[in-house]
């Protein structure tokens, strides 16, 4: 297995899930944009989904690394705060369609429940960055509350980003 292949097969399934439905998202186009045949995809991922999952992956570290450089570079709370949310965002920005096509396969609640504590887990090692920074101790004991506004401060325009800021401040004024 190459890996050459792997990388083209990456790149233009990521060109299709972002263009297409997940529903017509199909493992003989991406083998056809790839000139190699459907088998030799699975030779690489077991199924559709794991293809899908791998390219997911492969952007949230990007976003996991812009979170981090982020808070490592910010000069207070609400900067780190503004810099992971920011990372939040355009990953999930870029992904809405493909979330909203799993919850229109019923697929979503099963992919949801499994990979929503490892997000909380991983946006909340740089939450804890912040506090440990930014805030006394105490504010540590509320840092998973706080990854989990964040990611659905994220996901939801209605809670805007000076709304997370400002619960953010109260956050560690407060401390």
């Amino acid at each position: 297995m190459s890996r050459d292949t792997k990388d083209k097969i990456l790149e233009s399934a990521k060109n299709r899930l972002l263009q297409t439905s997940v529903e017509a998202f199909s493992m003989r186009n991406i083998a056809r944009d790839c000139n190699i045949s459907p088998g030799t995809i699975y030779n690489y991922f077991p199924d559709k989904n794991a293809l899908i999952a791998a390219i997911m992956i492969e952007d949230w570290h990007k976003a996991l690394s812009e979170m981090e450089t982020g808070v490592n570079a910010a000069g207070s709370f609400s900067e780190g705060l503004e810099k992971i949310y920011n990372a939040i965002t355009g990953f999930a920005g870029q992904y809405l369609k493909v979330w909203s096509g799993y919850q229109d396969t019923g697929n979503y609640v099963s992919i949801h429940g499994r990979r929503h504590r490892e997000l909380i887990d991983e946006i909340n090692r740089n939450t804890r960055k912040l506090l440990i920074r930014f805030a006394d101790e105490d504010a540590l004991t509320i840092s998973r509350l706080l990854s989990e506004s964040i990611l659905t401060a994220s996901l939801h325009e209605e809670i805007t980003l000076n709304e997370l800021l400002a619960y953010g401040y109260y956050i560690v004024k407060e401390s």
